[in-house]
């Protein structure tokens, strides 16, 4: 006996979508019954995908089916229309799961089941990129993301400047310009009251 695959639902003031996850199931290939004591079977030709007797009652004549090549969505409409199910089968079985109250259930793609729902990475993305710029540094770390902003908004010819000017000098000159950084090897500038020593092992 082949194993059934596993499911998932979730529910709306009128609605509940019971979601089966197998793969490649054509949808002429796909029967769904539900019978006079509530009692749903979803079939991919004699194979039984689900089968139980459903927390509540549902209008059958208005059950709607589709198949995508992940899974198979069964829309069930609710007979009473702004009840709750607690489980998805009369024995309990199925946690309750429930879109909010104020949303219809046409705000929900029919395809995506909340428990899926994935994150709007790029809202994140943009908000993490917005709290780096806004973040208050001091020091050194103020100084450092100066620089870093300056040589990524810069054009080749600063960064090449900034990248000639800062190795050869050993890090105490800083050039934006390549006119005159090109030219000529860029000497070590080391601050007042301070000599520069080469380290000699």
């Amino acid at each position: 006996m082949s194993t059934k695959p596993r499911h998932d639902w979730f529910q709306s003031d009128t609605d509940v979508v019971l979601t089966i996850l197998k793969r490649g199931v054509p949808l002429e290939d796909c029967k769904v019954t539900i019978s006079d004591d509530n009692h749903l079977t979803v079939n991919q030709l004699e194979d039984v995908l689900f089968d139980g007797e459903l927390f509540g009652q549902v209008t059958s004549e208005d059950v709607t089916v589709k198949c995508t090549p992940a899974k198979i969505e069964i829309r069930l409409p609710k007979s009473a229309r702004f009840s709750r199910w607690n489980s998805l089968l009369s024995d309990g079985q199925g946690i309750a799961a429930s879109a909010p109250t104020s949303s219809p259930i046409e705000s929900i793609p029919s395809t995506t089941p909340i428990s899926n729902v994935k994150k709007n990475w790029d809202a994140i993305e943009k908000q993490a990129v917005k709290d780096e710029e806004e973040e208050k540094l001091e020091g050194d770390a103020a100084v450092n993301k100066m620089f870093q902003q300056i040589y990524a908004n810069a054009t080749d010819d600063v960064r090449r400047a900034m990248m000639k000017s800062y190795s050869e000098s050993n890090g105490t000159v800083l050039s934006t310009n390549w006119n005159e950084i090109s030219k000529k090897k860029t000497e070590t500038q080391p601050p007042a009251c301070m000599e520069f020593k080469k380290y000699e092992k």
